[in-house]
């Protein structure tokens, strides 16, 4: 069951991250009304948790569970 767990959650971290890059892909191309940057840095906030979590998390669990 843990495992299960911990794999939903891998796939929605990358989920987070293909989903911030199309977002700042869309930003970039389409007419958008509104600040460009801000909306890009928005964007990249969203990116900095699931790459601490895939990075920083997975050895957190699996060191707990020697």
């Amino acid at each position: 069951m843990e495992q299960i767990l911990v794999i939903a959650i891998i796939i929605v971290a990358f989920w987070s991250l293909i989903t911030t890059f199309r977002a700042i892909y869309l930003i970039l191309t389409k007419e958008f009304k509104g600040d460009k940057l801000s909306w890009i840095l928005i964007s990249l906030v969203a990116i900095i948790g699931p790459i601490l979590w895939i990075t920083k998390g997975k050895k957190l669990i699996s060191s707990a569970r020697k």
